[in-house]
């Protein structure tokens, strides 16, 4: 992938097999790496010669405010908000096979693929409609404040 960009490693990617995790371009977020130690990838991430960094706070709250404004906030963990950020931060090429990470990777105008499958193609705006009353929401909520039923997540066309 040799440019000078710099590409930001999701878990995904690093569980996918299909990269080679000690290229110089790489850049893994620290939470990524203590994903995968707590898997059977710890021996090759110990002798791998590999680039971690936390985001910093600026680039988290960005992604985060990304997040909501497309509806993917639920869904992401610390971990993604935190590939997210980096991918922002170092104007870098995020490498995931998570759609909600590349769905706010495509609103934030950050380049991205897939490491394993094909990225989406177009960018979705979440809604959140209650499955009782089917009162629309913009914001995600678990339990609809109406009616007391379970809110579910829904793409706007």
């Amino acid at each position: 992938m040799g440019t000078d960009k710099k590409y930001i490693i999701d878990t995904s990617a690093i569980l996918s097999g299909k990269i080679n995790i000690s290229q110089p371009d790489y850049i893994y977020a620290d939470s990524v790496i203590e994903e995968i130690k707590t898997g059977s990838l710890e021996k090759i991430l110990d002798s791998a010669n590999i680039d971690i960094r936390n985001p910093d706070r600026k680039y988290v709250n960005m992604a985060s405010e990304a997040a909501m404004k497309t509806g993917d906030y639920s869904v992401l963990s610390k971990t993604d908000i935190d590939v997210l950020a980096l991918g922002i931060e170092y104007n870098g090429i995020i490498i995931t096979d998570d759609y909600a990470i590349q769905n706010v990777a495509m609103y934030c105008g950050v380049e991205y693929a897939g490491s394993g499958i094909d990225p989406i193609k177009k960018n979705i705006v979440w809604k959140y409609r209650c499955s009782g009353c089917h009162r629309i929401y913009d914001k995600y909520m678990e339990i609809c404040p109406i009616c007391g039923h379970t809110v579910k997540r829904y793409s706007r066309k």
